[in-house]
């Protein structure tokens, strides 16, 4: 994998955090998800989703813990840029207390009743920007956080607490107060 050129973007993909549900998710309510994820199908293919074109073209990459009360976001099964919209589709389809698949027989032992909360932020290759996806209440918001430029790229120390650099030992005229780790 390669990084463009003068692009701070990481050559590997990282995410942190999760979405906290509130009660867990039923045993059905994890089946469902874990068969969604496994059948390979998108989301436009679920019971709710067939015909609606408002629901986006995408794989669930949203994993469910064994316990159901948390979420986390699998980037090795989808883009990063559909974790947003993919969050809002459970919520409005299969989670939340009105959801637009309550009452239909195939989501049977679904219970409508979750509250989600929590954020997930993470980087992707070619993403041109950290996503951050927050939850609250069920609504869900989305920002990027561009990179910085060149000049408040971060460098890493060449000081180390022996008085000597990485390219060998201090300036005659430079005094080192301090040991980093005293």
């Amino acid at each position: 994998m390669t990084s463009r050129q003068g692009s701070h973007a990481p050559s590997s993909t990282g995410f942190t955090g999760h979405i906290r549900v509130q009660p867990a998710l039923s045993e059905p309510e994890r089946a469902f998800l874990r068969a969604l994820i496994d059948s390979d199908r998108t989301l436009r293919g679920t019971p709710t989703g067939r015909g609606d074109r408002d629901v986006p073209f995408a794989h669930l990459a949203w994993e469910v813990c064994a316990d159901g009360c948390c979420l986390t976001w699998d980037p090795a099964l989808e883009e990063s840029s559909m974790m947003r919209a993919s969050l809002a589709f459970l919520v409005d389809h299969l989670l939340r207390r009105g959801a637009k698949g309550e009452g239909r027989s195939a989501l049977a032992g679904f219970t409508f009743n979750h509250v989600l909360d929590g954020a997930v932020m993470g980087f992707a290759p070619g993403d041109d920007a950290s996503r951050l996806v927050e939850i609250s209440g069920n609504v869900v918001t989305e920002r990027l956080l561009p990179p910085p430029c060149d000049e408040l790229q971060v460098r890493p120390s060449t000081t180390r607490s022996t008085g000597r650099t990485r390219r060998g030992k201090l300036p005659a005229n430079v005094i080192e107060f301090r040991p980093r780790r005293a």
